[in-house]
């Protein structure tokens, strides 16, 4: 599988945003925290895209998950050393003890996050648009759980991930944002 690299440009654009992002933070935990505030930020920017509140761009939807697939999966697993939610940090103690279903979730958005890359020339598709908490509205679901389930948790599965990239952007962008919340609602700690 090929991941997407950040181009130059996104790249000093994510560390700018987030350079005094969490005071106290240090280290490990301050790069998970940017890299939090990261995705979050990108998924605010992109949204208007998404709703049809602005033109499409395959190019903007193609560096917002190459943001994504920085953060996700393996790279954001190896930022969740056991134990390591002191202050400042707002990871629940949930995350150790159910790491079998925060690590199944981590996937879940590195998959959803490829396939957006791969789907970005497709376009947002027929379907309504995207609409999530995160947008200020009603979360939608138009794949459900039976879809999600087919990730497990095992690594980026490629036939999952080929039937994935056939689907809409905004179908891609919502399940990953229905992803990155139900992570938040479980192993996030309210700030």
């Amino acid at each position: 599988m090929k991941f997407k690299t950040l181009t130059f440009a996104a790249t000093i654009a994510v560390l700018a945003t987030t350079a005094v992002a969490h005071k106290g933070a240090k280290g490990m935990l301050l790069e998970r925290m940017n890299g939090m505030l990261a995705m979050g930020k990108a998924t605010k920017a992109i949204a208007p895209m998404m709703r049809g509140l602005e033109d499409y761009d395959a190019d903007r939807t193609s560096d917002y998950a190459a943001i994504l697939q920085t953060h996700s999966g393996d790279p954001m697993l190896a930022l969740f050393p056991d134990g390591m939610n002191a202050a400042p940090s707002v990871a629940k103690d949930a995350i150790w003890t159910n790491w079998k279903e925060f690590s199944a979730l981590a996937v879940q958005l590195e998959t959803y996050a490829t396939a957006l890359d791969l789907a970005a020339q497709n376009g947002l598709g027929n379907a309504a648009p995207a609409n999530s908490s995160m947008m200020g509205g009603d979360m939608t679901g138009m794949m459900g759980a039976d879809m999600i389930g087919m990730m497990g948790g095992t690594g980026v599965d490629e036939k999952t991930l080929e039937t994935l990239a056939g689907l809409s952007v905004n179908t891609l962008f919502v399940q990953s944002v229905q992803v990155c919340s139900a992570c938040h609602t479980k192993f996030r700690a309210e700030e």
